[in-house]
């Protein structure tokens, strides 16, 4: 936040516009995006399976099942489906541990207990604590809240492997009549396991997960087609 602060005017803006291709602030602003502890890119996180030094390295009895649970707000939705995901995945894998009508009944007395509790904080009326605040708060909530088009654009290309890597996870394919590779959104070479993102949990499940990763790419597509031009370019 200190950074953040007094480099960048407390505005994500300014730091993301700095991370355009052609801004002169790119190597600070690379560095200092770095230095953010929670900026950590889905590429960084997942090298060992984008690295060809290390994907070399995992046996052909090694990764066999790749999982993700994306945090997506689709255009016109008032909440992300990333709870949905949760309780997919923990009855996908009691299913898989227990079989189907030990995993109904355990998740049917979850669902019991977690109503339960949600009633008896009602009825006695206790305040919601403010238990995690971030640290902008310090500063009076001085960051601003959302990017312009342009810093969405810029930081967009900036991440634009990490947009190559959820292609990946889709399998290349074609998303809605829109050819993403011909956008200039080639799948990043991975292991293949990262084919199995969403291969996982019944059938609605899998078009969920799937339509948040496609909503990712959708949502971005117009920024990272670099054909159409520099940022400044697209959002003038």
């Amino acid at each position: 936040e200190i950074m953040l602060r007094e480099t960048y005017e407390s505005n994500p803006n300014v730091l993301a516009e700095a991370l355009c291709h052609d801004s002169p602030l790119r190597p600070r602003a690379e560095q200092d995006f770095g230095n953010i502890h929670h900026s950590t890119t889905l590429t960084q996180w997942l090298d060992f399976l984008i690295d060809s030094r290390l994907v070399k390295n995992i046996t052909n009895d090694g990764i066999q099942k790749f999982l993700v649970l994306p945090v997506e707000k689709r255009s016109g939705a008032n909440e992300t489906l990333f709870e949905k995901h949760i309780e997919n995945l923990q009855r996908h894998l009691l299913k898989n541990r227990y079989g189907v009508d030990a995993s109904d009944k355990m998740m049917q007395l979850a669902q019991e207990k977690k109503v339960k509790k949600e009633e008896e904080k009602r009825r006695l009326n206790k305040p919601k604590r403010d238990t995690h605040l971030h640290s902008s708060s310090k500063f009076h909530n001085s960051t601003k809240p959302m990017l312009t088009k342009l810093g969405e654009c810029c930081l967009a290309r900036y991440l634009i492997d990490d947009y190559r890597l959820i292609q990946s996870m889709l399998g290349g394919e074609k998303i809605s009549n829109i050819d993403l590779a011909i956008a200039g959104l080639d799948p990043l070479d991975a292991h293949p396991v990262i084919q199995k993102a969403c291969t996982w949990g019944n059938e609605q499940h899998k078009q969920e997960c799937r339509g948040d990763l496609i909503s990712m790419l959708m949502r971005r597509a117009k920024y990272l087609d670099e054909s159409k031009g520099s940022c400044s370019a697209i959002v003038s």
